[in-house]
This record gives structure tokens, sequence and C-alpha cells, in this order.
């Protein structure tokens, strides 16, 4: 994303509660953003955990107390192809998000929704991680989306 100073604070394999913990360094190494997206849960996915809606649900009030000017978006899940999760428990989960978003005043964005929704195949080989041209149609997808908030604004 070019035309934005983005600063990346994602840790690979990290489930929602370890975001929920790091919340306080994160906090401390921004300064005024205009933008905070929030993409996790899918680790918690991995290992059969579909209670961490509430912990995301912290993580947006927190952030909303911590910064009130900034928008907060909350990314859906990939709908990715994990043997053995409950049939349909990412939809699910997604729409668990998007009511919690709505609930907590901030916005969901369900990019990935829309990727499935087209037949677009966007995962590698493992069924959980995207290819790259997918995480290019993600970035743009986001772009979109922030382009439609600041427009609105």
């Amino acid at each position: 994303m070019p035309f934005f100073q983005v600063h990346s604070f994602g840790v690979m394999d990290e489930k929602v509660n370890g975001l929920l913990a790091r919340l306080p360094e994160v906090e401390n190494k921004v300064h005024k953003p205009d933008i905070i997206l929030i993409m996790s849960g899918i680790n918690n996915v991995v290992e059969h955990d579909y209670t961490f809606v509430n912990q995301l649900r912290r993580i947006v009030i927190r952030l909303t107390n911590r910064f009130p000017e900034t928008e907060i978006i909350v990314n859906g899940l990939p709908l990715a192809r994990i043997p053995v999760v409950v049939e349909n428990a990412i939809h699910h989960l997604n729409l668990n998000i998007k009511e919690m978003t709505g609930q907590t005043g901030s916005c969901y964005l369900g990019n990935f929704d829309i990727m499935a929704e087209k037949g677009e195949s966007i995962f590698q080989q493992d069924g959980i991680n995207l290819t790259p041209e997918a995480y290019d149609r993600w970035a743009r997808s986001i772009l979109e989306y922030v382009s439609f908030l600041f427009e609105d604004d």
C-alpha cells in the first residue's frame, strides 16, 4: 500500500488472546492512526477454538477508547479449508464478528466472503495460507474499502 504509512504488528501463528495481551505494546508504537485493521482468529479456528469473538470485542473496545478518532476495521476470516473444522464454523464466526462490529461501532470487512462468492481460488495447497495473488487482491480490497470510508467523511 504505497500511498499509506502502514505498520504491521501481525505475529505468525498468533491467536486472538495473544494480540489482546500485546495491545499495550502495539498502542505505544503508534500515534493517532487513521485506521486500524484487525485480522485475527484463523489460528484459533485451526486449534478448534470458536470462542474468541468476545476477545476481539475487548480489543476493539480498548482500541476505540485509546484512539477515539480512528476507524477500526475488523477483517472477516478467510473461508479456509481446514480439516476437521466444524462445518460452516468460519461462516458463523464471520456472522458473529460482523454483529460484534455493529455493536461496537467498528467496521466489518468481508472481503474474503466476496472472493469466495466469486469462486476465486485464494489458498495455497495447504488450504489455509493465501496465494500471492490473493494477498494482492486482499490488499486492493482493503484500499477500496478505505477509500470508500474516507469518501463518506
